[in-house]
């Protein structure tokens, strides 16, 4: 029921955001988006919180923006006890809000963290705050966790030549910058699925993604070939 009305709702407003198109309409634009993005963000909350009520202990857990939300990896992962903790246009501020809902009442033995790319677009953050930001998310996690450890994984890169709306702002030279700072954060496993997603071009792979953002369904075949050793150990 709740995915339903998410579904209608992010129709609706897609609607809207392609009709006020013009310039003079963009500051608008953009708050319609972020008000939508708030109450989808609190819908969701509210589900987590509902659902950790039949979780298991020592489980993994996912937590990121619109990639993680749409990794299916209850069937990448069979055999794991795996939680999805993803919110689509989720910033790494967002996420640090919400650790409590999305992995200290799982009491989780792993967690699996990719955020960072809507840092560059919602918050217009630079590279060195998304990185404090992500940095504070891992020492909560473990303030809050005993015997947890995280991975985390690179940001991916994108591919303007797709969709260059849908990608933004984005761009590798700055996500390639900014996964730099991230490998220097102590006491987590780094996975760089950077360069695993780039081609010889520098953009992420259009035969891994359907808009030059998200991931397509072989994408997620690639990241959980990826992660599957860290994982099933």
């Amino acid at each position: 029921m709740v995915e339903a009305i998410l579904l209608g709702s992010a129709i609706f407003v897609i609607i809207v955001l392609l009709i006020i198109n013009k310039k003079q309409y963009q500051k608008g634009s953009n708050d319609l988006l972020l008000m939508f993005l708030k109450s989808v963000y609190d819908l969701k909350t509210q589900m987590f919180n509902t659902l950790n009520k039949n979780h298991k202990d020592n489980g993994i857990v996912f937590i990121g923006d619109s990639i993680t939300q749409d990794y299916n990896i209850y069937e990448f992962f069979p055999g794991l006890v795996v939680y999805n903790r993803g919110i689509g246009g989720d910033t790494s501020i967002g996420l640090l809000k919400r650790l409590k809902v999305s992995v200290d009442d799982l009491n989780p033995n792993k967690v699996v963290l990719l955020i960072g790319t809507n840092d560059f677009v919602l918050l217009k953050h630079k590279i060195e705050s998304i990185r404090d930001n992500i940095k504070e998310i891992v020492v909560k996690i473990y303030q809050n966790n005993q015997n947890v450890e995280i991975y985390l994984i690179s940001v991916l890169p994108v591919n303007h030549k797709l969709n260059p709306k849908t990608v933004g702002i984005r761009n590798n030279h700055d996500i390639e910058a900014l996964n730099k700072q991230l490998e220097t954060i102590s006491n987590v496993n780094f996975i760089n699925a950077y360069q695993t997603f780039v081609d010889d071009d520098n953009r992420l792979f259009k035969s891994l993604t359907y808009d030059g953002l998200h991931l397509n369904h072989l994408g997620y075949v690639k990241l959980s070939e990826l992660l599957k050793p860290y994982l099933y150990n």
